[in-house]
């Protein structure tokens, strides 16, 4: 099985090729705002230097948000074409802030910019605090109350291919894709 992970709901573009549990090639580019124009060269590019084609993946793997309003659109853009094109592909989603803790106990967050950040405390894979949108202050107070947790923000300081391997039974295999849908999160700050 070939499969490839993708994500750009954060300034990095992250890709992960992945073949019989095995990683075979990694990307990882500081791109912000670039992600529209290169994710999909760059994936093409990846596969060319393993020998392979589009056709050749069997299984997408993508985070499904919170992160940057364009950047958690734009794999499931690619993916839903490709599933018209490849109806036998398959499609797996995780929580960006659960991929950034992976299988420890962790405060996960992601800038979500103007002191406003996405947050969750996860535990072996599953989030203890639900995925949300805090202020700084709410979060630091949170953060309190879970001592020898390891803080994470904006997957800088992750193995992520380790946490791809480690998570995939923690994706979530899309049926349908009409229910493929990013993870927005809001608050009223008024």
């Amino acid at each position: 099985m070939l499969n490839i992970f993708i994500d750009t709901s954060t300034d990095f573009l992250i890709l992960i090729l992945e073949q019989n549990e095995k990683i075979i090639g990694q990307v990882h580019h500081n791109n912000a705002r670039r992600h529209t124009e290169t994710t999909l060269s760059t994936i093409m590019k990846l596969l060319s230097e393993h020998k392979l084609k589009l056709q050749d993946i069997n299984n997408f793997y993508l985070t499904s948000g919170p992160g940057s309003y364009t950047g958690v659109r734009i794999p499931m853009t690619i993916v839903k074409t490709i599933k018209v094109i490849n109806s036998v592909v398959k499609v797996y989603t995780i929580n960006t802030l659960i991929y950034q803790a992976g299988l420890d106990n962790v405060i996960s967050t992601l800038d979500a910019r103007g002191e406003k950040y996405y947050f969750a405390v996860v535990s072996n894979g599953t989030e203890v605090i639900p995925s949300q949108l805090l202020d700084y202050e709410t979060c630091l107070d949170i953060i309190k109350q879970f001592p020898g947790y390891e803080f994470r923000c904006d997957l800088q300081i992750v193995d992520l291919g380790q946490n791809y391997l480690a998570l995939k039974k923690h994706f979530r295999l899309v049926d349908d894709m009409t229910t493929l849908e990013p993870q927005y999160l809001k608050k009223d700050w008024s």
